[in-house]
């Protein structure tokens, strides 16, 4: 129910900064999405976990019996989409490991560029030292841990919890050498510029690492699907739903006096808003194509909140980002906006067998209701990128440094998903495996983010 676009969303490179994007909460924001749907539609719950769990909670019976009914009344995966909500008392549970890794970015031309501009160094008042060429790659690992609850089986609560095992920076500094130096008798080469910057109490950037264990920003989320109480929308197996989402702010900003370092805000991971509005739209085909086969639409609009940041004052970087001089103590970040829509197919090219077993308590014509054994799962999302606005007390920084690079632009999104469920063969384990590819489309003025997640999800009956 959580929207992404797991990996999730967690740590934005970019333009500067590398304030790196993962799908994190896109699995975050949607994160659980598809696990349900219309109540009247056959069972198709992702589910994992183990009987011993449901021992402890009291008469054996009692809870799997309820267990088996939540799910034989929730929609199949052929039906799940963007409309799907959790049946009454019903709790889902997804804990997912995603990695994500990034080494450009498309620039205002829509070319795929390195993340970092080449930095051009100059002798103090004399001719050009050369050109440091960065070619930084960002490597992200996380766990992401997502909750769905059923308030009534057309109204869904859900939260997401990010937190970073690891964040690695490698900046791959590359050199360009400048004008012929009279004083060496040639031009720098690289020992000599970074010799002659140790000197002035510069070090050379090296492999940055961190945010171990680090919380990101905890997503909320309602869905409700609006359509269930009008007959017209079952008679046409269609569904509509709304989800409004917000962030906790639990993440933390980067060091502003590290230039490789990643916060853990959406503002650094740049793949959802602090906020935000979709409106989801499935047609199912479950008499013409057997359940087979799901087709969605959805729109969306996410605002991400201005917010006021620290600047480098050169502390660790004397020559690199020794901005607050001109630039002030502070400055004012206005994100801009994000808006698009995704378009999703969902088919099921294997149901499998069914068996009569503990969770349908031996009902072999129920077993054959429950979710198949494979799905499929293919997304196409754009996303369009409003204007990033800064504030302070340098309008030449504000544009050249960073307005520039953070212009108005787009970014395509394609999703690849492929989901196991075994409940028909009385095992409740539901593991996936999900890719998102942001750089076999081009887009214009985004960062190119490549995921790739494992996951289990398990339903949970406590009453």
């Amino acid at each position: 129910m959580i929207r992404g676009g797991a990996a999730s969303r967690l740590p934005a490179a970019g333009r500067e900064g590398l304030r790196l994007s993962l799908r994190l909460l896109r699995t975050l924001a949607v994160g659980a999405r598809r696990q349900t749907g219309a109540k009247a539609h056959p069972a198709e719950l992702p589910a994992r976990g183990r009987l011993g769990a449901f021992r402890s909670l009291g008469t054996p019976r009692l809870v799997v019996g309820c267990l088996a009914a939540a799910l034989l009344h929730s929609p199949s995966p052929a039906q799940a989409g963007f409309t799907e909500t959790l049946p009454k008392g019903l709790f889902l549970v997804d804990e997912s490991y995603v990695y994500s890794w990034i080494d450009s970015c498309f620039n205002d031309e829509g070319d795929l560029v390195a993340l970092v501009k080449p930095i051009e160094r100059y002798e103090p008042g004399g001719p050009k030292q050369g050109s440091i060429i960065p070619v930084p790659e960002a490597k992200f690992n996380v766990l992401v841990t997502q909750i769905q609850y059923g308030l009534v089986d057309s109204l869904s609560l859900a939260i997401g919890i990010p937190v970073l095992l690891s964040t690695t920076v490698d900046p791959h500094l590359g050199w360009e050498p400048g004008d012929y130096q009279w004083t060496l008798g040639r031009a720098y080469t690289e020992e000599d510029f970074w010799e002659w910057a140790a000197s002035m109490g510069q070090p050379k950037p090296g492999v940055w690492k961190g945010n171990e264990g680090a919380l990101g920003e905890i997503v909320l989320g309602l869905r409700y699907r609006f359509t269930d109480r009008y007959n017209w929308f079952q008679k046409n197996e269609l569904a509509s739903s709304v989800m409004l989402f917000g962030l906790l702010p639990t993440g933390s900003n980067a060091d502003p006096e590290e230039i490789l370092s990643v916060g853990t805000t959406m503002w650094d991971l740049h793949t959802m808003g602090d906020v935000g509005i979709h409106v989801g739209f499935d047609k199912f085909f479950k008499k013409s194509l057997n359940d087979r086969l799901t087709l969605g639409v959805e729109g969306f609009y996410e605002a991400l909140l201005n917010r006021e940041l620290d600047t480098p004052t050169g502390e660790k970087h004397p020559l690199l980002i020794t901005f607050d001089p001109y630039v002030g103590p502070t400055y004012d970040v206005d994100p801009g906006d994000f808006a698009g829509a995704s378009f999703e197919i969902n088919l099921v090219p294997w149901k499998g067998p069914a068996r009569a077993t503990w969770l349908t308590k031996g009902n072999l014509e129920e077993a054959g209701k429950l979710p198949p054994i494979m799905t499929f799962t293919f997304r196409y999302t754009y996303v369009h990128l409003g204007q990033t606005d800064w504030e302070s007390d340098s309008d030449i920084w504000e544009w050249k440094d960073r307005e520039e690079m953070w212009r108005p632009g787009y970014k395509n999104f394609l999703h690849l998903q492929v989901l196991f469920s075994f409940l028909r063969l009385g095992v409740p384990l539901q593991p996936y495996v999900y890719y998102r590819n942001l750089t076999w489309l081009p887009g214009k003025n985004a960062r190119a983010t490549n995921v790739l997640a494992f996951g289990l999800r398990a339903p949970v009956k406590f009453w």
